[in-house]
């Protein structure tokens, strides 16, 4: 399979993949999986008077869904917290050139996300 100039950079150098840098800084983790699909990844993201700061992630599965997780998390960083409950699953699909057939996972992305922001709500 063919990958995208952007899911090829992504995948070269993730920028926000791995644990957060300051655990002691509060953070909201939220984690999803989906087995069927062979797919798990999990955010770490810290929250600032209500505004993303780091985002970070974790992720098993294809290029696309690392990439898309990686995209994911650099597009929220500054945003308002509640920015996690609407990931734009739309837009990483067309911007990563992902296949039709793939979307189902970049849905187990978007749990995850809903997940950290059921903990913001907490």
């Amino acid at each position: 399979m063919e990958y995208s100039p952007e899911v090829k950079r992504r995948l070269k150098l993730p920028e926000r993949a791995g644990l957060m840098p300051d655990p002691a800084s509060p953070f909201v983790m939220g984690d999803a999986e989906d087995r069927s699909l062979n797919v798990w990844v999990r955010f770490q993201v810290q929250l600032h008077d209500g505004t993303i700061g780091a985002v970070r992630f974790e992720a098993y599965g294809c290029p696309h869904f690392v990439a898309a997780a990686d995209w994911h998390a650099e597009r929220l960083e500054g945003c308002p917290s509640g920015a996690l409950a609407e990931p734009d699953t739309r837009a990483v699909r067309d911007v990563l050139d992902v296949p039709t057939e793939k979307f189902g996972k970049l849905l187990v992305i978007e749990n995850a996300l809903v997940a950290c922001a059921t903990e913001v709500a907490a």
